[in-house]
């Protein structure tokens, strides 16, 4: 009871937990998408830990082959990692 008043388990809003994809899944998911483009995005998404919005915002320049790393420019909060 709070306030005075029972509660009422129904109305509390509950979570909703993220899907995470195994391995395989994510593998297949890759493998799956026939157009270059596309596939190159969701690698480098899934590989790197970039968001949609900062691998969409990529420039080849940014990525450094030599030191296998990539710059973000303007990620979340503005800030280049």
């Amino acid at each position: 009871m709070t306030l005075g008043r029972p509660w009422e388990m129904e109305k509390i809003p509950r979570l909703k937990m993220p899907v995470i994809l195994d391995k395989e899944e994510v593998h297949r998911l890759i493998v799956l998408t026939d157009n270059l483009k596309h596939r190159a995005i969701l690698t480098m998404a899934y590989s790197s830990g970039l968001r949609i919005s900062e691998v969409a915002h990529l420039k080849v320049s940014d990525i450094d082959t030599g030191r296998m790393t990539v710059l973000v420019r303007q990620g979340k909060g503005k800030k280049d990692r």
